[in-house]
Parts: C-alpha cells; structure tokens; sequence
C-alpha cells in the first residue's frame, strides 16, 4: 500500500468484555466453500453468502444455492433490492491456476444472483474487497495489487495506488475517505485511495485486523463508526474513546458486513454468523463446509 508519512493521533483503546462464541447451528443445509463476501438483501430481508461454489441465500430451512453458475466469488457487494456486484473466476476453472484468463472482471446480477451480465475488466482484473457508495465503486484488483476506482458504477476504472491489503471500506457520507487492512496496520485515506497513510498502532491490539467495516449511521451520532475483526476472531469496535473489543466470533473470520446500526453479518472458517447487539453476541445462521 503506498503509505504517506503518518499524521493521525493514535486512538487509544481499552478492552471491554467479550460476548460468546457462535451457538450450535441450526437444522438446514450447510454453506458449501469458503465464504468470501456477505450482504442483506433488502427486498427479501435474507442473507446472501458469496463463496468459492457460487452465491448462497439463507433461507428459513438452511443455505440454499442460488442460479445455475458455481462461480468462485471473491468480491461482493449487495447495491439494492435483488441488485448486487461482484467479481472472481468462472466457476469452471475454478481449479485451474489464477491468471488473467480466469478473471470475471466486474459483474452485476439485477435479479437476485440468478444471473450475472459483464460489466467491465472481463480477463483483466480479480477485484477483491468491492466496496460501493452510490455510483462510486471501489475494489482491490488482486492480479495487480491495486486499489481500483469507478465513478459510473463500474463501466470504466482509474487505478489508485499499489499495495496488498485484505479488506477495503469506505465513509457513506465521504466517497474520498476509505479505510484499509494492510500488513502493515489499518491504513487510512483522505483522496479516494491515490494515498493512504498508516494509523498508528492501537496498544490493546495485539492480532491484526483482517476485515474493517463502516457501520450505517441512523442518527449521525453512531458509536461504534468502524467495526473490525482480527486475525484471532476478536470484534473491535471503533468508539470516540477509541478502538476496545465487544465479541468473540469464535473461529478464524473470512468475511464481514456491517448490514445495520447493531446488525452484523460474519462468516468463519466453521459457520455464518449474525449479531443483532453490535458485535457483543452472535448466532450460527449457517455452517460452513470445504
């Protein structure tokens, strides 16, 4: 990530109280594959589950496949009702090696994930991390490492700067401010990704973030404004004291979507999960198999 010379204060953060792990999953079928990306629709209300065999809806009875394509999803992000982004590998070179000839580019469904149609980037880019705010799209092309920017909605891109990072969020009520998991720390950015600067690291942290979120804001007083998990499965909640843990996910995460004020969505290597208390507890909606 091309980092600028830090000039943040450092948050200062104390530990609150964990909430449990996930609770015994309920009877249904099991999410099949590693989960990449996760959304509420809502025009149904339900939970959608991008995943290296296709897209997944959870429905009252257990994981429902959802279209006739098993594509590998790597980028997802739900735009409105039955609409969604996304971006990854045909799901029949799945197994084949990663390289240009196996990238979507950028696609968008407008029926529920029934079917996708190209958007742009067809064989070029594998954009991870999609991140949306109005026309503005955002996501992290893997083949190149670089943050990648469109102001159409996804037609036409410039490249920002170059950097591995996992996870990319951006400010609702500031399309030029994102944040960023790096290697190196959290990374922030003022100038819609061209540069980003580290924040310094926060004391109670010992296990990087993985996955950072911005958390829809009701009333414009929301507390906690950034939600986090690290490497460990810990949920970090940003308030205006600074960054202290609330929840326990209780496996390693591999995805994350603030879908509301207190409501969260999280996938494990062991389940989807969901909290409805801002991070504090979590209930099993689905487990994951490989």
């Amino acid at each position: 990530m091309a980092v600028v010379a830090v000039g943040v204060v450092a948050a200062c953060a104390r530990p609150a109280e964990s909430g449990p792990g996930p609770v015994s999953a309920p009877p249904g079928n099991a999410v099949s594959g590693h989960v990449h990306g996760l959304g509420i629709d809502p025009g149904d209300g339900l939970a959608y589950v991008a995943t290296h065999r296709g897209l997944v809806r959870l429905e009252p009875d257990g994981a429902a496949p959802v279209g006739d394509t098993r594509n590998d999803l790597m980028g997802f992000a739900v735009t409105g009702p039955g609409q969604y982004l996304a971006s990854g590998h045909p799901g029949d070179l799945q197994e084949k090696s990663a390289g240009p000839a196996s990238s979507l580019g950028l696609v968008r469904s407008t029926d529920g994930g029934r079917s996708w149609t190209e958007v742009s980037l067809a064989g070029a880019a594998d954009l991870h991390a999609i991140t949306v705010v109005g026309s503005i799209v955002y996501g992290w092309d893997s083949l190149t490492a670089t943050v990648q920017a469109s102001h159409d909605g996804g037609r036409t891109w410039e490249p920002r700067s170059r950097g591995s990072l996992a996870d990319l969020a951006v400010d609702p009520t500031d399309p030029s401010h994102l944040w960023a998991t790096t290697p190196e720390g959290i990374a922030e950015s003022r100038d819609g990704g061209h540069t980003f600067t580290l924040v310094p690291p926060i004391p109670a942290m010992s296990d990087p973030l993985v996955f950072v979120e911005t958390v829809p804001d009701l009333h414009g007083d929301r507390e906690p404004d950034l939600v986090g998990v690290d490497t460990r499965g810990r949920v970090w909640g940003r308030y205006g004291d600074g960054w202290r843990v609330s929840g326990e996910l209780g496996a390693a995460p591999t995805a994350l979507a603030a879908v509301g004020p207190d409501r969260y969505l999280a996938a494990t290597t062991e389940a989807v999960v969901s909290s409805e208390d801002a991070g504090r507890t979590w209930t099993t909606l689905a487990p994951v198999t490989p």
